[in-house]
């Protein structure tokens, strides 16, 4: 009986130690990302490059999608030098494993755009929807499809709270680390400096 407490006691503890950080990893984002006019959630950065011409920025921003958008999930579906624009379709994979009676696994598709101008470019990474695998028991597995704005916490009523969260935070982690992909390379090229600047 002594145990069986404890055992109660240690799973409602580390339940509730479990949504703390979630609801810590919310209040860490909140206010960093907005909702578009489609209900999308949508991060934007504008990174100056005055010394660099369009064709520059325009080569140096597909290159990043070469090397980076290379699964077969991921695809460039625009490309515009005249005007100024590359748009793809990637998937962020794993970004959240929730352990519970049902292990529900999360990934996360989002649109990368680059629009360029002369010595400017603004980025935008839109989070669209979630694909979930959701294993338990001896049943089989099973996947869903929905739209990040109808998941929690972008939805206050949205289900699976703790796990959605972790998954929106992880995913906004892997947005900026897009943004900062796509920065650097801009900025640096996609291998090195060192490298893409050298005489051959």
């Amino acid at each position: 009986m002594k145990k069986s407490c404890f055992l109660l006691l240690f799973a409602t503890l580390s339940s509730f130690i479990y949504a703390q950080t979630a609801a810590e990893m919310l209040t860490e984002i909140s206010g960093k990302w907005q909702l578009d006019d489609n209900g999308n959630v949508t991060f934007v950065r504008v990174i100056e490059l005055p010394d660099m011409d369009k064709v520059t920025v325009y080569n140096r921003a597909l290159n990043y999608f070469t090397y980076n958008y290379v699964s077969g999930k991921a695809v460039i579906q625009t490309q515009d030098i005249d005007n100024g624009f590359i748009v793809g379709k990637g998937i962020y994979d794993n970004v959240h494993i929730g352990y519970s009676i049902i292990t529900t696994i999360v990934d996360a598709w989002h649109i990368l755009r680059v629009d360029i101008k002369e010595g400017k470019l603004r980025v935008l990474v839109t989070l669209t929807q979630y694909e979930k695998k959701m294993v338990g028991g001896s049943t089989p597995p099973t996947y869903s499809t929905s739209n990040i704005s109808n998941e929690y916490p972008i939805n206050l009523k949205g289900w699976q709270k703790t796990v959605m969260s972790k998954a929106f935070y992880k995913t906004y982690q892997k947005a900026m680390s897009t943004l900062d992909g796509m920065e650097r390379a801009v900025k640096e090229g996609s291998t090195s400096k060192n490298i893409e600047n050298s005489d051959w």
